[in-house]
This record gives C-alpha cells, sequence and structure tokens, in this order.
C-alpha cells in the first residue's frame, strides 16, 4: 500500500515536472499578444499622423493620442475575452469558433481597405457622422484588437484547458469601464484643449487653423459650442470665410504681379490659411532683396512664431524694426515698431532669454503705455515669478481700462497670491 502511494506520488511529481502549469503557457501568449497590440497601435497611429499631415481628418479617432487611448484602454477586454474564447468556445464548438473568427478577420481586412485607400484628405462630414464616430470609435478598436489576438492566439495557443481560472463580474465590469468610459473622458478633456487652441486662433485671424480645429471638434464633441456660437454653424462659417479666401488666391494665381505688396497680399492670405511654408517661400523672394518692407519682414516672423522657430521669428522681427526704424514718423510706424517689439519679446521669451524679453516688453510699453501693454507685462512676470512687478503692472492695467480687465487682473492677481513664492509681497500690498 504504501509503495503504490509512493510511486503514485513519484509520478505526480514527475509529471508536474514534465508537463507546463496554466500559467506558463499562458504567459508567453500574452507576452505575444501585448507585444503585437503595441505594433499594431503603431502602425495605426502612423497613418492617422500621416492623414494629419496632409491636412485631413483620420476618421473616427481625428488625433493619434485618442487612437492610441483607444487602443489599449480596450486591450485588456479584447484579451479576457480571446482567451475565454479559446477556453470555451473552442472546444464546445468548434465550427461556430472558426465563423466567428472568419467574420473578424473579413471585417478588420475591410477596415484597414477603407483607411488606407479612402480620400480623408477632403473629406465632408454630414449631420449624423459625428455621433456615428462617437460609436465607431470603440467599436472599431474592439473589432481589430479582437482580431489580432486571435491571429496571435491561433500562432502562440492559449490554454484551452476547462479548468482555466474565470473571471468575476467585477473583472468584467472593470475591463469594460476601461475599454469605455476612460476614452470618453480623455476625447472631452482634449476636446476642451482645442476648443480653447480654436478661440486663439480665431483671435489672431488664423481661420484656416481655426477651421481644422472646428471640424475635429464637430467629429469628437459635436455638442460643443465656441464663444456662445454651436461648433457647427462656425464650422460652416468658417467654410464659407475660407472659400472666399481661396477664390482671390485662385485669382491672383491667374494675374501674378511682379510686386512686393502683390506677393504680400498673397502671402498674407495664404497665411490665414494656414499655408504657411507657402506664405514664406513667397515672402523670401522680397526679404532677400536690399530695401524690402517691413511688413513682409514682419509677415515672415509671424510665420515663423507661428510654426514655434523662435530664432528665426526674433531674427525677422528684428528685420521688421530696423525697416520700420528708416521710414518718416506716423501713427503706422509706431504701430510697426510696437508689434516688432512685442514679437521679439514673445520669441525670446520662448527661447528662455527672460532678460531680453523684459526689455523688448518694455520699450513696447514706453511707446505705447496702453492697459493692453501693461496687462501683458504682467502676464510675462508672473510666468517668470516676479510677482511685486507683476501685481504693479496689472493694477496699472485695471486703471486704465477697469471695463475690459478689472475681471483678468482680478484672476491674475489671486494666480500670484495662490501660487507663487513671492505671494507674501502681494498679500502685504493688498487686493487692488
Amino acid at each position: 500500500m504504501k509503495r503504490q502511494e509512493r510511486k503514485s506520488r513519484n509520478q505526480l511529481e514527475a509529471d508536474s515536472i514534465e508537463s507546463p502549469s496554466e500559467n506558463d503557457i499562458q504567459t508567453p501568449a500574452r507576452t505575444v499578444s501585448l507585444v503585437t497590440a503595441g505594433v499594431l497601435t503603431c502602425g495605426v497611429a502612423w497613418w492617422i499622423q500621416r492623414v494629419r499631415a496632409e491636412g485631413g481628418l483620420s476618421l473616427p479617432y481625428v488625433r493619434l493620442d485618442i487612437m492610441v487611448v483607444s487602443f489599449l484602454c480596450m486591450l485588456p477586454l479584447a484579451m479576457l475575452l480571446v482567451e475565454a474564447m479559446f477556453a470555451v468556445l473552442k472546444r464546445r464548438n468548434r465550427f461556430i469558433f472558426l465563423t466567428v473568427q472568419f467574420v473578424l478577420f473579413i471585417g478588420t481586412a475591410g477596415l484597414f481597405f477603407l483607411a488606407f485607400t479612402s480620400d480623408q484628405a477632403s473629406v465632408t462630414l454630414s449631420q449624423d457622422d459625428a455621433w456615428e464616430f462617437f460609436l465607431l470609435r470603440p467599436v472599431i478598436a474592439f473589432w481589430i484588437m479582437v482580431s489580432s489576438l486571435l491571429l496571435v492566439g491561433n500562432l502562440f495557443p492559449f490554454q484551452e484547458s476547462a479548468s482555466m481560472p474565470r473571471q468575476g463580474a467585477l473583472v468584467w465590469l472593470l475591463v469594460g469601464i476601461t475599454a469605455l468610459v476612460v476614452p470618453a473622458f480623455y476625447v472631452q478633456s482634449r476636446v476642451d484643449e482645442m476648443v480653447t487652441k480654436t478661440e486663439e486662433n480665431l483671435g489672431s485671424g488664423r481661420l484656416g487653423d481655426a477651421r481644422q480645429g472646428v471640424r475635429e471638434i464637430c467629429v469628437l464633441s459635436p455638442w460643443e459650442e465656441i464663444g456662445g456660437a454651436s461648433v457647427r454653424d462656425l464650422a460652416r462659417d468658417l467654410d464659407r470665410d475660407c472659400y472666399e479666401i481661396e477664390r482671390n488666391l485662385a485669382f491672383m494665381a491667374r494675374r501674378p504681379v511682379q510686386s512686393e505688396e502683390f506677393t504680400y497680399q498673397r502671402a498674407r492670405l495664404l497665411s490665414i490659411l494656414g499655408q504657411r511654408s507657402a506664405a514664406a517661400r513667397l515672402l523670401k523672394t522680397w526679404t532677400g532683396k536690399p530695401g524690402a518692407s517691413p511688413l513682409s519682414y514682419q509677415l515672415l516672423g509671424n510665420i515663423y512664431q507661428q510654426q514655434e522657430n523662435w530664432g528665426e521669428s526674433e531674427r525677422y522681427y528684428r528685420r521688421a524694426l530696423k525697416a520700420w526704424e528708416t521710414l518718416p514718423r506716423s501713427e503706422q510706424q509706431q504701430a510697426g515698431i510696437v508689434a516688432a517689439w512685442k514679437g521679439m519679446a514673445f520669441a525670446e521669451r520662448k527661447r528662455g532669454n527672460y532678460a531680453e524679453a523684459e526689455a523688448a516688453y518694455l520699450s513696447a510699453l514706453s511707446l505705447v503705455p496702453t492697459a493692453d501693454q501693461h496687462f501683458l507685462l504682467a502676464q510675462f512676470y508672473e510666468d517668470t515669478q516676479q510677482t511685486t512687478k507683476a501685481r504693479d503692472h496689472v493694477q496699472q492695467a485695471m486703471a486704465l481700462n477697469a471695463s475690459r480687465y478689472a475681471i483678468p487682473g482680478k484672476k491674475l492677481i489671486t494666480s500670484l497670491q495662490q501660487q507663487h513664492f513671492g505671494c507674501l509681497n502681494v498679500w502685504r500690498n493688498g487686493r487692488p
């Protein structure tokens, strides 16, 4: 009896050594699944970036980061489902298992075919498209991730034993929330950022960039409002305004005039549409010659500013300043000098040259001591932790134009009191 028990024990030990455990089988497959999901996400991300570079809409995800979040958040749910399919469905009904695989693979091939062959650079949006995209984002992510993991499961088999531990309802609920709710919150946070950026573009007259931003917001969050207007109404208005500019450019291209003023006007319209590289090429044909207009230098400085090329931006604003200073004194000349100083200050600020930026801001303020200049300088001092100077200038801005800067000024002072190391000086001097 004891001999038989000892023999059975030895046999069990030998079996346990020879046969891998469930975790040993699942771990390589899961590792390969994670790697496959990462490679797949990078591939689709490359495609989205390519479409965006051409000025189109990468439907339905629009932005690279949104697609990455959607795919990665769907990964846990897809992995649990695929493991369950291999452990249960494949054992109980192999025909249904193969049918489901076939449908998923064909659907994924169709999705990739549509993605890479459709002309999304010139896509137009209908009234119901945005709501369809709202549903398509998780559906496409689910479909592609499940298909890719099924393919991996066929190449590197998952554990198919009935003894595989089954996940409880709480686990399925958590992965479901991760797959659906987390991307939705992320999309809304990105939309809020896009709304702020679009408002800045509208305020700066960059209609092309504003139109692109509004179209993306229409896809991601069609119920948004910008400046009190429906995002769809704003998209329609921007399309009309940009179409008029494009018509003017087409007319100018048919009847070109070899003059700097004509070139400047073309470049200005191209810059408004967001075609900054084309605008810069046009302007450089004249700025390389002596006696070029300060307007050409200034527009080039602004173009490089929008491209975040701070060195070139500062260089052309400085050339604009020198060109303005050679002209007779006038209101236009003074406005041009102030604009050049402000452009140089902004470029130096972005480059981290705070002393040069401060000198440029003060030069602009000495020429035009308006509330706008004081508030701009106060914002600069806030960013550079010079709280006392920031408080002084924001108070002057509020005194010169209370109707415009009363509320923003109070917000800035509150920010100084709460966030900066020099806040004791602000409290000591009291509220305005």
